[in-house]
């Protein structure tokens, strides 16, 4: 029979066969599989051991025991509850990166993946045991069958936004519906901004509309940022504007 520090080790690593991460740390046995834990006596384990002396079904009883406490914990995904969200490059990054499963959109604007459960999102990760591939279908479709109307914001002006405020206008940029509203009110070539997630602005294609544009910007107190730059979007590209056109 084995020792207690030779089960101890001989478990973690068979355990790390299984899960991403397991280790010991004090009395416990620490297995972790992002973004959950679970601790796990040391003494319970190795009191299996010693009724069964059977080291292969005690590993195995207490693998199920873990995965069903990981379970328990496993983010499920509502597929009919997804949406895509652009972002800034930066946004998620840096020291603490959450690991957000994103793409590039446009510039230097990412599309990150939500679910969307009322109160707040819950952003998709890498690490998310989801299909992907369902997530981005699912989520297009799902912003598609949204309908928000363009709207002036002044009668004088070829400047538009959205008339209704969710947390998905600056997104609806790249629906059909809108780029299809967007089409036959302003053409294929016009100005846009995205300053946080409640606010789109679209104008017609004008130099003296990129003051009024940035003061629009300055003002917007949405906490849910996105970009403090003015786009342009031309011959199906969206790119940062060069404001020497």
């Amino acid at each position: 029979m084995l020792t207690i520090a030779d089960f101890s080790r001989k478990v973690v690593f068979d355990l790390n066969k299984t899960f991403p991460i397991a280790r010991v740390q004090g009395k416990y046995v620490i297995v972790e599989s992002n973004p959950n834990s679970v601790s796990v006596p040391i003494s319970s384990i190795y009191g299996e051991y010693q009724e069964t002396e059977d080291y292969g079904k005690t590993l195995a009883s207490y693998i199920k025991i873990i995965n069903d406490i990981l379970s328990q914990y496993k983010f499920k995904i509502d597929y009919n509850n997804v949406y895509p969200l652009l972002k800034s490059r930066d946004f998620g990054k840096g020291e603490k990166d959450l690991g957000f499963y994103r793409e590039h959109a446009f510039a230097d604007i990412d599309t990150l993946y939500v679910t969307d459960e009322g109160e707040l999102f819950r952003f998709l990760l890498y690490s998310d045991d989801v299909d992907f591939e369902l997530v981005k279908k699912s989520a297009w479709e799902n912003l598609n069958k949204m309908r928000n109307p363009l709207v002036k914001l002044d009668k004088a002006l070829e400047i538009y936004t959205l008339k209704f405020t969710t947390d998905y206008n600056s997104t609806l940029l790249l629906s059909t519906a809108l780029q299809n509203q967007i089409s036959k009110k302003i053409g294929g070539d016009y100005l846009f901004a995205i300053p946080s997630a409640t606010t789109l602005i679209v104008a017609k294609l004008r130099h003296e509309y990129i003051k009024i544009i940035e003061s629009l910007i300055m003002i917007d107190n949405n906490r849910n940022k996105v970009s403090d730059k003015i786009y342009r979007f031309k011959n199906g590209i969206f790119d940062i504007i060069n404001k020497r056109y």
